[in-house]
């Protein structure tokens, strides 16, 4: 994998910006990338890192860092991100998200970078997840995500979440599909450990069949 760096300026913005919010880094060691029930690493491993800054008033940006693998020249995704949550009561929150979506290893001449609005609203264990683009992968076509997922607690501290989405728009044609996944995961040591399975209901789309997926992740 081609070593991802932050900028040496973006990151001594988010130290700087330390002593009126939270500034965390997170890192994840996963047996697959998988993005809305599809491989991005050609079913193999992935290391990725995030730099997450947030502030008092409900503002948060940051950046994120992957290997991918498309069975092309493209070696690593980089995203931008910044948005706004905000806590309405005990039971309800919500966040706006606006990522730009870039990927590593193209020639000057091919560009798949794109950018997405994301809601998400947090109903107790409940959560749903809206998004569009209007310029999928930087082809001109529309594409949104609708999504959901349950938290369910479980003894010894373990979490299983279910999750279903449903990809649709010019975008996707005639393979709009649906991705769902059941994930069981635990803390321990301050270590977040995860194992899910997941599927689509695509048939004729690689790296999107049924996959088993386990990961490790940490935040600072």
């Amino acid at each position: 994998m081609k070593s991802i760096k932050v900028p040496v300026l973006f990151t001594t913005l988010f130290i700087s910006l330390e002593v009126i919010g939270d500034v965390s880094v997170n890192t994840t060691i996963t047996s697959d990338y998988v993005f809305r029930g599809i491989s991005q690493t050609n079913s193999s491993p992935a290391i990725q890192v995030g730099l997450n800054y947030q502030h008092d008033s409900g503002l948060f940006l940051g950046t994120w860092a992957s290997n991918v693998d498309f069975d092309d020249d493209a070696n690593a995704e980089v995203d931008y991100y910044v948005g706004y949550t905000s806590e309405i009561n005990e039971i309800f929150s919500y966040d706006i998200t606006y990522a730009h979506y870039t990927y590593l290893g193209y020639s000057s001449a091919v560009d798949a970078n794109y950018g997405e609005l994301v809601i998400n609203a947090y109903l107790n264990a409940f959560t749903l997840n809206l998004a569009y683009t209007a310029d999928y992968a930087n082809a001109g076509d529309t594409a949104q995500y609708i999504g959901g997922s349950y938290d369910l607690s479980l003894p010894n501290e373990y979490v299983m979440t279910l999750q279903a989405g449903y990809s649709l728009g010019n975008a996707f044609k005639d393979n709009e599909y649906v991705d769902y996944s059941v994930t069981l995961a635990k803390t321990l040591y301050k270590f977040d450990f995860s194992a899910a399975v997941i599927n689509t209901d695509l048939s004729n789309v690689d790296n999107a069949d049924l996959r088993f997926v386990i990961g490790v992740s940490r935040s600072f």
